[in-house]
């Protein structure tokens, strides 16, 4: 769910990878001063790292009937620029924060419909026995279970932003709202973790739009075990309507979503799978018709499987799914969604991408084509998109 390229949109993430470096804190006042507070040790130490993506490429879109060509941003990952830092406070513990906004590399304008930190932005305090407690806006417990057992990463045409998370949730939810991309991003929530050998654990409670309804109230909750070439994860989620998909006067409903999935690497080959449920409640809506965003379907299950290959000097990633949408009052849809991508690597920090994707709806179909940050919706219910691009990635 981050969202604006073009006729493309919608942003998701894909977490960047960083290099930290530690250096002393800056001292306010006089020299003086400074060199008596370093001398008595008052200052305790910090790191502070900016880091960033910038991805771009050129691709073509065919949904329907109609196609075009265009330039491209965040097919690969979605182009960003962050601060993250710690503080070390003694006794194990340690404070940090990390500020990431996203930005579209081929217009210069934010994504993430537009926060200025969109991405992320949170402090928190985080302890060298295992566990950690952090505040503001951050990835979900199953948005991050989803990421771990996704064989693309939420990256390249066809990964699991496909299933619907961060935008089928929270429909009619606006940046300026407390439910922007939930349950993907979660706004106003406290997220804590802990860790113990191969076993980590997860959870977040967050206060949605804020309002005296108790709209868009979440709480939600992971354990995940790593151990050597195995991964195994398991997530949900249950949380109330978000104010902008019902009436003013209608009391939120509850809804909830699960997940299951895990990997294993078989050194030459990284095998991926998971299934992920959704049910949505209807009570209260808001009137309109069903489109990719908002389907207004009773309940939907997706199930993926995908490789990693090691090639060369690249990887070669490719994602298979099938989601059912059931409802009431029109038939059932199926679809099905292919995604194939080949990244070669330059450098440790630079890479060219080759990406493909299509979704294949039936007559009632609304499923989307994503990459990590275009969003392509199918013209009208039962039409299929296909999608390729090819670019350049950077991290820094």
């Amino acid at each position: 769910m981050e969202q604006s390229m073009k006729h493309l949109s919608t942003q998701a993430t894909f977490p960047a990878r960083t290099n930290r470096r530690r250096h002393q804190a800056i001292l306010a006042g006089s020299f003086a001063a400074t060199a008596a507070l370093n001398a008595t040790g008052a200052y305790a130490q910090s790191s502070v790292n900016l880091y960033g993506v910038v991805d771009a490429g050129v691709g073509q879109v065919r949904n329907g009937n109609t196609r075009s060509t265009q330039q491209l941003s965040g097919v690969s990952a979605g182009s960003r620029v962050g601060f993250r830092g710690q503080e070390d406070l003694g006794g194990g513990l340690a404070a940090n924060y990390v500020l990431e906004m996203g930005y579209a590399a081929d217009t210069g304008n934010l994504t993430q419909g537009g926060l200025s930190f969109g991405r992320q932005a949170s402090v928190g305090i985080f302890s060298t026995s295992g566990w950690s407690l952090s505040l503001g806006r951050q990835l979900s417990p199953v948005a991050l279970s989803m990421i771990a057992a996704d064989p693309l990463g939420w990256q390249y045409f066809g990964n699991t932003l496909g299933t619907g998370i961060g935008y089928q949730e929270s429909p009619g939810e606006t940046p300026a709202s407390g439910g922007w991309q939930a349950t993907a991003r979660v706004n106003n929530s406290v997220y804590g973790t802990f860790k113990t050998g191969a076993l980590s654990f997860a959870g977040m409670v967050a206060a949605g739009d804020e309002d005296n309804r108790g709209s868009g109230h979440l709480y939600s909750a992971s354990a995940t075990y790593a151990d050597g070439p195995v991964m195994l994860t398991g997530a949900f989620a249950r949380f109330r309507q978000y104010a902008g998909a019902i009436t003013s006067t209608a009391d939120p409903d509850w809804q909830a979503q699960w997940l299951v999935g895990g990997s294993y690497d078989f050194k030459v080959a990284k095998l991926s799978a998971g299934y992920f449920s959704f049910k949505p409640s209807n009570r209260g809506r808001t009137t309109g018709i069903a489109s990719a965003l908002d389907p207004r379907f009773d309940r939907s299950s997706t199930g993926w499987i995908g490789v990693k290959i090691p090639i060369g000097s690249g990887v070669l990633l490719a994602n298979l799914m099938r989601a059912r949408y059931k409802y009431s009052t029109i038939a059932d849809s199926r679809s099905t969604s292919v995604g194939v991508a080949y990244e070669y690597y330059l450098s440790k920090r630079t890479a060219l991408y080759g990406s493909y994707g299509q979704v294949n709806n039936s007559p009632t179909g609304l499923m989307p084509l994503f990459a990590a940050i275009p969003f392509i919706a199918p013209s009208a219910p039962g039409a299929d998109i296909r999608a390729y691009g090819v670019g350049i990635r950077h991290v820094f």
